[in-house]
């Protein structure tokens, strides 16, 4: 029974891979396609309606794995309920933004050089943006992994279509990616939307209140953790020029590679944490242990090919090979961080996170403003790497006290390469 449950998420981990193994293709098209300026110019773009979606998202996506565990609520309830919560909180946030936008710290600062029609676009896409987040969220917490993976690969095609028949009319402007990714978002809200419309959503006052409570902390986490990995984009554009930007933007789609692996089993993990809170503690040490395996291995096959970027990306893009080298080992802590965050969402541990995010958030920018005016584009790189590492150190301390296992246990072990060996020779004797 356990073998075969461990070979169920297996699979389920490796759809998810492939799924966002997608992304490398798009991280790779997109350069070629834009060239350095037109990729910092949408990379900057893209990010307002991040923003704005850490904001209007309101923790409510963490929160659902609680509330589905404890079983607070109708599953119908809670989609009506939090969707509503996400569309108003998304319009209210971007009409702000759109006329924040227009003050000279970000018109003449931290988004110098970025279109206003781009901006406009992209705030209006984040409206769509929260309704396929929360309905895939939904998705994957009632196990639906297969369609959550469909969903997002369909979205990448089709965004990664569109780009290539735009830059093919319009090469090397922002524009196409924009009007790209605009698309991509409304038809998976349509999507996401259209398979959970089974369910019989209904709004419930009353819910309001117990989700905007319980994601209030969350709420300031996402903040903090939006900041932090993505302020260094607007810092630099502040302190140098848009063309530095898409080259750091290059070497974070790289060096996020590593991301894949933790994010890939965070999705499967997360479904298997709602039954037995008892479990929750032992499944996440298991998979963070395999998952630095993988990771670690990622990281060094991505340093080794480091001085590839230039060849693949063109050599506009040259300056992000030591960017990227010192950026691979934040990467590796920020994916233990995130499988352990699974955790401590599930025991309710919301405050704790949203401290430790802040401290990332204020270490993140203070690193990175003082590593661009000693090392410019690699200071950023390594400010953003350090910052990784220390908020990743609190939390594993934090996981270890609320979980009483000590942190020894998320070292891989020979048995783990054991386990994977076997798992492969299992495989081939059956096809066999």
């Amino acid at each position: 029974m356990l073998a075969c449950a461990t070979v169920t998420f297996a699979r389920q981990s490796l759809g998810s891979l492939a799924a966002l193994a997608f992304g490398l293709l798009v991280s790779i098209v997109l350069p070629r396609v834009l060239g350095a300026e037109a990729r910092g110019e949408y990379q900057l773009a893209v990010k307002l309606a991040a923003l704005v979606l850490a904001v209007a998202q309101w923790g409510i996506p963490e929160v659902l794995l609680q509330f589905m565990a404890e079983h607070k609520a109708e599953v119908g309830e809670l989609i009506g309920t939090s969707l509503g919560l996400g569309l108003a909180g998304a319009t209210v946030v971007a009409v702000l933004m759109g006329v924040g936008v227009a003050s000279p710290l970000f018109k003449d600062n931290l988004l110098r050089g970025v279109e206003p029609g781009l901006l406009v676009l992209t705030l209006g896409g984040s409206v769509a943006a929260i309704v396929g987040l929360l309905a895939r969220r939904f998705i994957q917490l009632q196990g639906g992994l297969a369609v959550y993976n469909g969903l997002d690969v369909a979205r990448t095609l089709l965004f990664l279509a569109l780009v290539l028949i735009g830059g093919a009319l319009a090469p090397r402007q922002a524009i196409v990616p924009v009007w790209a990714w605009l698309i991509a978002e409304v038809a998976l809200a349509f999507a996401a939307a259209f398979w959970l419309r089974s369910l019989r959503w209904t709004f419930k006052p009353q819910l309001v209140r117990q989700l905007a409570t319980a994601g209030a902390p969350i709420q300031l986490g996402l903040v903090a953790m939006f900041i932090g990995s993505e302020g260094g984009a607007f810092v630099l554009n502040a302190n140098l020029d848009v063309a530095t930007v898409g080259i750091y933007a290059v070497a974070l789609s790289i060096a996020r590679l590593i991301l894949q692996v933790s994010t890939a089993l965070r999705t499967a993990l997360q479904p298997r944490l709602i039954p037995a809170e008892s479990d929750s503690a032992a499944v996440t040490v298991r998979v963070t242990r395999h998952g630095l395996m993988w990771m670690l291995l990622t990281a060094l096959v991505l340093g080794v090919g480091a001085p590839l970027v230039p060849l693949i990306f063109t050599s506009e893009f040259s300056a992000a090979v030591p960017a990227l080298v010192v950026l691979l080992p934040g990467m590796v802590a920020y994916g233990v961080w995130q499988l352990l965050a699974s955790h401590l969402l599930r025991i309710g541990q919301r405050g704790f996170l949203a401290l430790t995010a802040w401290l990332f958030a204020i270490a993140s920018i203070a690193l990175q403003l003082i590593g661009i005016a000693a090392l410019g584009l690699v200071g950023a790189a390594l400010g953003l790497s350090l910052a990784y590492l220390l908020a990743t150190a609190v939390v594993l301390v934090g996981f270890a006290r609320s979980s009483g296992r000590p942190a020894r246990e998320l070292v891989p072990v020979a048995s783990d390469l054991d386990f994977y060996v076997g798992l492969t020779r299992s495989a081939l004797a059956t096809r066999g």
